[in-house]
């Protein structure tokens, strides 16, 4: 029997990386850090919120930042 184990923080951030570089984003060190810090940290939750801080980003016409973050949080 084998059990899986949750990815460690290093995967995450890459995992968030690859996924936003795929879309043509770059996020941040510091909005890494942001994130992982404030939102659940599963893989399925954080590909979520990409696509939410992807589609704000969009409308605004910004740059994933920490002050585009907590507006897409103000204006759910």
């Amino acid at each position: 029997m084998y059990a899986l184990q949750p990815p460690d923080e290093s995967v995450r951030r890459a995992v968030l990386r690859a996924q936003a570089h795929a879309r043509g984003l770059v996020l941040r060190d510091d909005v890494i850090d942001y994130v992982l810090a404030r939102f659940p940290r599963d893989l399925g939750s954080l590909a979520a919120l990409l696509d939410q801080l992807d589609d704000h980003a969009l409308r605004t016409r910004r740059a994933i930042t920490i002050p585009l973050i907590k507006d897409m949080l103000e204006n759910a």
